[in-house]
């Protein structure tokens, strides 16, 4: 099956944004100050973990313009349940352009913590050689460890969209049947090319080239994004996120 990786650039290496583009980390574009989701738990506001746009192979959100955006409570790691899908200390929004303004957010004023920010400069197309029989079968537990190891450990194990989640634990924690699997984000970030404006910013060689520390997923984890669409593509989808770890 087909997945993308993203190109990532550190922001601090580019020209200030403005305008809306896919990246990971940083403030969200064009979100109004009463859009912020807020952690059910604490009570205060969530950090940007990813913003993504429509795109009608690589994530279709059902319209042009149209924006994903994916947060979780970061004020008390390991104090609210960022890794449970519904429990309320995440969130994965699908926005319309009409909702959204043409500038950053501001930061809340309860000072949510920043991840770091690396905007996606391009996206690189691959194949996992995973079959639609074998790609039914991650979803489902009993169907999932019937899988040949060769099949499983074919699966990329970072930031992603499309294909099939790359399962750390197990697919127990998935959505129902209706929900589908649209992509993946690493607790690290993956550079090609050696980030040049390193300060804040704790840059480290990797088996693909440079990496650094993004999102809190516990031990090197990985959290997984589902959409659930609507009777009509052009309806807006709901968003479902969690995230495992070793």
């Amino acid at each position: 099956m087909k997945y993308f990786v993203p190109n990532l650039k550190l922001s601090a290496d580019l020209p200030a944004q403005n305008q809306l583009v896919d990246k990971l980390g940083g403030l969200p574009w064009g979100l109004k100050s009463d859009q912020y989701p807020i952690c059910s738990h604490c009570g205060k506001s969530q950090s940007l973990l990813a913003q993504l746009t429509h795109h009608p192979e690589r994530l279709d959100l059902g319209r042009s313009g149209r924006v994903l955006l994916v947060f979780q409570c970061n004020h008390d790691p390991g104090e609210c349940p960022t890794w449970e899908g519904g429990a309320g200390a995440n969130a994965c929004l699908v926005l319309d352009p009409e909702e959204l303004i043409n500038k950053l957010a501001s930061l809340p004023t309860d000072l949510p913590l920043i991840e770091p920010e690396a905007r996606i400069t391009g996206w690189i197309s691959e194949d996992d050689a995973i079959t639609s029989d074998q790609a039914s079968a991650f979803l489902g537990s009993e169907e999932f460890w019937d899988l040949p190891n060769e099949v499983t450990d074919g699966v990329y194990f970072a930031t992603k969209l499309g294909s099939v989640p790359a399962w750390i634990q197990s697919p127990s924690e998935a959505p129902g049947e209706d929900w589908v699997f649209v992509g993946q984000l690493s607790a690290f970030y993956q550079f090609a090319e050696e980030p040049a404006n390193q300060t804040g910013v704790s840059i480290y060689p990797s088996s693909n080239g440079w990496a650094c520390e993004g999102p809190n997923f516990g031990d090197g984890g990985i959290g997984y994004i589902f959409l659930r669409y609507g009777a009509e593509k052009a309806e807006k989808p709901e968003g479902w996120f969690f995230w495992q770890c070793g």
